[in-house]
């Protein structure tokens, strides 16, 4: 499960890993817009996205299949209910980024904004960590 917010790289890195494994990808934002098109990006949308995203992982977890994940997970409840249903057989990669890497990347995207998206202040950092044994990563991206 890749987590972060915003800009963080979290997408592009779980794309990758489901690529290289030969799993489904099962990205929140695809899944909100697939289930609400047109819908507004309001927690009671994400809500639903992470439902359903639930219940695809819990059928591929069910027949031994692997998924990779990729939302905000900005809420300890999203992260419980995965926790849940991968009973043990998920790690978490969480991205981070700084507020001005955030607000370039915004802009390359073509998005003007003034304020970054909810991030710390320091460079990206993942940390890989499973229900058990927690292991930490960070590097820094200028």
């Amino acid at each position: 499960m890749f987590a972060g917010p915003a800009c963080s790289g979290k997408s592009t890195l779980a794309a990758e890993v489901a690529r290289r494994r030969g799993w489904p990808h099962l990205s929140m934002d695809a899944t909100r817009q697939r289930l609400l098109p047109g819908a507004s990006h309001t927690r009671a949308d994400r809500a639903v996205a992470y439902r359903a995203m639930l219940f695809a992982a819990e059928l591929l977890l069910g027949v031994g299949a692997g998924a990779v994940l990729d939302a905000p997970y900005g809420h300890a409840e999203d992260r419980a209910d995965l926790a849940r249903v991968a009973a043990g057989q998920w790690k978490l990669i969480e991205c981070r980024v700084s507020p001005e890497a955030a607000v370039a990347r915004l802009r390359a995207r073509g998005i003007r904004t003034r304020r970054a998206p909810t991030s710390p202040k320091r460079g990206w950092c993942a940390s890989i960590a499973s229900t058990a044994t927690p292991a930490r990563a960070c590097c820094s991206i200028r």
